[in-house]
């Protein structure tokens, strides 16, 4: 076994340095740097986010011709040279020496794959990147490299002519690809649809590069390598044994047999369990408060999932994400079961569906030689004691365990919390300007509208958390009365937030401008908290805004009155929040205990106070309203533990919660996670904080300035393919250089 191994290491290390040996190696590889790096670059600078996900995106299809390019010559160029029979009588096995060449173009597309850490590397110098999922997004790029280059190789087995290796095996390569398309499947009957999906290369590929090392993607990329180096094994051996002869037909029927092997082996591993979940918070692993809250439970939860069995393969990773997350839900606890029924057998079931408010969704599938249009189902409901909370479509899975525990604690904890939202002139309405959060809000809470007047004296004590939330908009002071109610309620324990900007900003003229808000002062001031009337910017991290009548005429421009809040420290309230809209926000004074205080947001170093009255126009030159040395980090939301026991959050703009900006920021839906969080730690109950935050989005790029940015951009561009060169040029004038060089007994004669 040894003597094998390292007769097939022997055949890989002279097929490596024979890449090397060839200036075409070093051109392929400049090529592909430059044209996956080019392309990674526009996409990763357009959405602001330090992922690699714009390149795993292209790196399918660049390696759909970059692989065959590289294996095309392992076997063909031996045929047309007629060294193939040569190196075969020697004392090596053919399997060896078909495992050594792949081993070989493998190993090359790795060198190249090697190529790209600079990306990651670079955009470390932006943000915190997801290392774990980085680390799983090049090992499915690895188990492509590895399909792929055995499909190159088996083309390159067929034919002499190498033109004619890359053509068989770009078709081959993209005959795997085409399978797991949805247009090709819509074309399929049913059962053939959902053969043709599993063995697709390009989900699988996706379900790698979320961050999770399944078993099945695992053994489906070991099954397509095998089965085309069988077929390698077999045209190789095919070529020196006689038709006529028992060993031929031996041979095509344990290549048969083996095929069909790899085959059942990479539909039958669909119904394996087994996973390594590098994603941050371990996104596709129950957590612990999950399955607390599920093994807590005193009485039987049902989980019954309606899915129709002729589902369109686009939703096939989503049904196999949601039968893993159940089958985990149903092993936490033994009061929970899973039932799994297809309205379609039954009419009771689909009468029951009906009554729950599941409704069939539509979409093509194939049958009688044409494309119809069906109906099918694909939602679940959580019953408990007679009552039931309905998800009528599963589309995604990033956050279905939040939901499905937010649905269980809702249905078996019998007293809800009430959090009441003041309904004054100055502030922001329920139905109307943040309806949103309301909603969310909702699921898990009682929400009451609460309308302070000459009649209220004192906030209800049946409220757990009072919100004072001034209109985004429309800045308008702390009315005195306001302000001794939240006052009294907090000093009787209550919970608050606070969210109160002290300037407004024209949008007509752009002009900005302080609001006095006395009231608003003096609460603050008995804690050592404040409001300044100013408006916070970062030079740094801010949204962009269109300047320009729209079209081709509109540019887009950072504006730092716009700054996207980061967070301040590890903290649950902060955790998977990668960034929060915070516009026009006032930035906050802390002059308190600071074992009081927890800073949840604020601007990065290259942030500060604008003074006002000031313009508050996007084009103006920002870098000169401050020197290097006036910036600072500012805080813009807080935390405030209050001796008498209860907590206050105090914010500088309400932006983040309101519909506007929810439904129009890219960050918006971060700005959601954080308010929801922010109640949860009012509340002193934190079980569902951390279920929630799994659904992360990657943390958004903040350069120091446009310098570092363009200096990882151009040593990615052209520095790393500038590396390749040098060696190239230097490796093959040495090739030359020896090959010129007359052999003496003894060595090289210099």
């Amino acid at each position: 076994m040894i003597a094998s191994l390292r007769r097939i290491w022997i055949v890989g290390r002279r097929e490596l340095a024979g890449y090397f040996d060839q200036a075409t190696a070093y051109i392929l590889l400049v090529i592909f740097l430059v044209t996956n790096n080019f392309f990674f670059f526009r996409g990763v600078f357009l959405i602001g986010e330090a992922s690699l996900r714009p390149m795993l995106d292209l790196l399918p299809w660049l390696l759909l011709f970059f692989a065959p390019a590289v294996s095309m010559r392992a076997l063909a160029e031996e045929r047309n040279q007629g060294t193939l029979e040569l190196v075969l009588s020697q004392p090596i096995e053919v399997f060896e020496f078909v495992l050594g060449k792949f081993l070989g173009a493998f190993l090359f597309l790795m060198v190249a794959m090697g190529g790209t850490l600079a990306l990651p590397l670079g955009l470390s110098a932006s943000a915190d990147l997801q290392v774990g999922v980085i680390v799983a997004q090049y090992v499915g790029a690895a188990f492509l490299a590895a399909g792929l280059a055995a499909a190159g190789l088996w083309a390159s087995s067929m034919t002499k002519n190498q033109v004619t290796a890359f053509i068989l095996g770009v078709s081959a390569s993209f005959a795997l690809y085409l399978l797991g398309m949805p247009t090709v499947a819509l074309g399929l009957p049913p059962t053939l649809a959902e053969i043709a999906s599993n063995l697709g290369i390009l989900g699988h590929v996706a379900s790698v590069s979320r961050g999770v090392i399944d078993l099945r993607d695992v053994l489906y990329f070991a099954a397509v390598s095998a089965t085309f180096l069988v077929l390698t094994y077999s045209s190789l051996m095919s070529a020196r044994l006689s038709r006529a002869k028992p060993g031929y037909r031996r041979l095509r029927l344990g290549v048969v047999g083996l095929v069909g092997i790899a085959v059942f082996a990479a539909l039958a591993g669909g119904q394996l369990r087994g996973r390594i979940d590098l994603t941050p918070g371990g996104l596709y692993t129950l957590s612990r408060p999950a399955k607390d809250l599920v093994q807590g439970l005193d009485d039987l939860v049902t989980i019954r999932v309606f899915r129709s069995g002729d589902l369109p393969p686009q939703l096939t990773t989503v049904g196999r994400d949601v039968d893993d997350l159940l089958r985990d839900f149903e092993a936490a606890g033994e009061n929970l079961q899973v039932i799994s029924v297809d309205p379609a057998d039954d009419p009771d079931t689909e009468s029951e569906a009906g009554l729950l408010g599941i409704r069939p969704v539509q979409f093509n599938v194939y049958g009688e030689d044409e494309l119809t249009v069906r109906s099918g189902y694909f939602g679940l409901a959580v019953q408990y004691a007679g009552e039931s909370e309905v998800i009528p479509v599963v589309t995604r899975t990033s956050d279905l365990e939040y939901r499905l525990a937010s649905m269980i604690r809702s249905l078996t904890v019998t007293e809800r919390l009430t959090v009441g939202v003041m309904q004054g002139p100055g502030d922001m309405q329920l139905g109307t300007e943040m309806a949103i959060v309301a909603n969310r809000l909702g699921r898990e809470y009682n929400v009451v509208p609460f309308a302070p007047d000459t009649a209220v004296q004192v906030v209800p004590d049946t409220f757990d958390v009072l919100f004072s939330l001034a209109g985004f908009r429309q800045t308008m002071p702390l009315g005195p009365a306001e302000a001794d109610l939240i006052g009294d309620f907090l000093d009787r324990g209550g919970n608050v937030m606070l969210m109160r900007s002290s300037a407004q900003v024209d949008q007509q003229t752009m002009f900005g401008g302080s609001v006095a808000d006395v009231a608003l002062d003096s609460l603050l001031l008995s804690r050592g908290l404040g409001v300044v009337p100013s408006l916070a910017f970062d030079l740094q991290s801010n949204e962009r805004v269109a300047i320009g009548r729209g079209g081709l005429g509109a540019v887009a421009v950072g504006y730092p009155l716009w700054p996207l809040g980061q967070p301040l420290g590890e903290h649950v309230v902060t955790e998977g929040v990668a960034s929060v809209p915070m516009r026009w926000s006032s930035p906050l004074l802390i002059e308190t205990d600071s074992s009081l205080v927890t800073p949840f947001l604020g601007t990065t170093d290259a942030g500060g106070r604008l003074q006002l009255p000031a313009s508050a126009d996007a084009l103006q030159d920002w870098e000169t309203l401050a020197t290097p040395e006036d910036l600072v980090a500012e805080a813009l939301v807080i935390g405030y533990s209050d001796p008498g026991g209860g907590r206050l959050v105090l914010g500088g703009s309400s932006a983040f919660i309101s519909d506007e900006v929810v439904q129009t920021s890219i960050t918006g839906g971060a700005g959601v996670l954080f308010f929801q969080n922010l109640v949860d730690w009012l509340m002193q109950d934190e079980d569902l904080i951390s279920i929630r935050s799994k659904e992360r989005a990657p943390p958004r790029m903040v350069w120091s300035s446009d310098g570092a940015r363009n200096a990882v951009r151009y040593a990615n561009l052209v520095g790393v393919p500038l590396l390749f060169v040098v060696f190239g040029v230097w490796r093959v004038a040495r090739r030359r250089r020896l090959e010129r060089t007359p052999w003496r007994a003894g060595g090289w004669v210099r």
